[in-house]
């Protein structure tokens, strides 16, 4: 089960981000994630689902969150 707008989850860094929305691109599951707390974090990561378990691959390379971004963006 894929996560959803408005979810709320605890990634490896033991803390909780709100998902603030979520798109699929050529076949690829993308999550905008807002922190829980303060200061305010924004983080995207690449959803997967292994084995019925869902994984968060954040992405750190700042030409693809540029491009993840534009995406969102581009979505509403």
């Amino acid at each position: 089960m894929k996560i959803e707008t408005g979810e709320i989850i605890t990634l490896d860094n033991n803390k909780e981000y709100i998902c603030f929305s979520t798109l699929n691109h050529e076949g690829k599951d993308y999550v905008y994630l807002m922190s829980n707390f303060k200061p305010l974090e924004i983080k995207f990561g690449e959803q997967t689902i292994d084995d019925g378990e869902v994984n968060i691959r954040i992405i750190n390379d700042q030409n693809q969150k540029q491009m993840v971004l534009n995406l969102f963006q581009n979505n509403n």
